[in-house]
């Protein structure tokens, strides 16, 4: 895969990614110690308990309906705040994808995080190529638990994974690889996006836990039960993501059916080793990203 990427294979490059791409920077995740789960339990947890369980209900629409003042004055500020105190610099999975735009082979980026790296300056990423599914800090628009993702999120969808019309034609060139960095693949409409991909596209998933993107379970949830932006689904099984009615939700990393659609590499690991390694195999370099047209060496 390192070769037929680095000699341009792919020329039509969807990337997604979360929490494990920023770690890396020292952007903590929402759930690990000192992360912004930790900062509502010590900010919140006296006047509402239940917050040291589900510190996510404070980020979500119930909460803002029961206490619109607490939100706007307290919650809001905070996150404010929160964004405004982080200096993080892009970590090598976001220079990588600045590599591939300049080279021409970035369709897009859809992220999970809020911390606005994939829109670093240092990177020169136009920010048509990335789609902040549920917002950001810095931009003060971070989407809540129990509100549905933005209507570009669903828009791109639409157009980085065309259905054939009519005549068997696509309306544009369908993805040829899709990379998914760091992240669980937990919260839906998010989780089901490389359920899109076309068939006979490359799909590659790294994680430091593969068991638990294969599991697809929220640490929160019980039986089957997995989370939507717009609320708790029990056992789902399809949805609808932008004109595409019927969308397989369960993950399809593994089994019969996933590996006679696409062509798949799962990988446990650090998103930047795996970046490291793609470098030393092809003696390619992502640091000069700046430089529009680099040329692999």
């Amino acid at each position: 895969m390192f070769r037929n990427l680095s000699n341009g294979e792919y020329r039509n490059i969807v990337v997604l990614t979360g929490a494990g791409v920023s770690t890396a920077a020292g952007v903590p995740d929402f759930r690990s110690p000192g992360g912004l789960f930790d900062t509502i339990r010590s900010t919140f947890g006296k006047r509402f308990p239940y917050v040291y369980d589900t510190p996510e209900i404070i980020l979500s629409r119930d909460f803002v309906l029961m206490h619109p003042f607490i939100y706007q004055d307290e919650v809001l500020p905070l996150l404010e705040h929160i964004g405004k105190s982080v200096d993080a610099q892009p970590t090598d999975t976001h220079r990588f994808c600045a590599w591939l735009n300049h080279q021409g082979w970035l369709r897009r980026v859809y992220t999970q995080n809020v911390d606005g790296l994939h829109l670093h300056p240092s990177l020169d990423i136009d920010e048509k190529l990335v789609v902040e599914c549920h917002g950001s800090v810095r931009g003060g628009d971070i989407v809540l638990y129990g509100d549905d993702l933005p209507k570009r999120f669903y828009n791109c969808c639409d157009e980085d994974f065309p259905q054939n019309i009519r005549d068997g034609v696509s309306r544009s060139c369908p993805a040829d690889l899709l990379l998914v960095f760091g992240t669980s693949l937990k919260v839906l409409p998010f989780s089901a996006v490389p359920n899109l991909a076309p068939k006979g596209c490359v799909r590659v998933l790294i994680n430091r836990s593969l068991e638990d993107c294969i599991n697809q379970r929220s640490p929160q949830c019980s039986r089957e039960e997995v989370y939507s932006n717009a609320g708790w689904l029990q056992s789902p099984s399809r949805l609808r993501v932008g004109s595409r009615k019927f969308v397989t939700a369960r993950n399809l990393w593994t089994g019969r059916e996933g590996n006679k659609r696409w062509r798949q590499l799962l990988v446990e690991g650090d998103c930047d080793y795996f970046i490291r390694r793609f470098l030393s195999t092809t003696r390619t370099s992502i640091h000069p990203w700046k430089q529009k047209g680099t040329t692999l060496k």
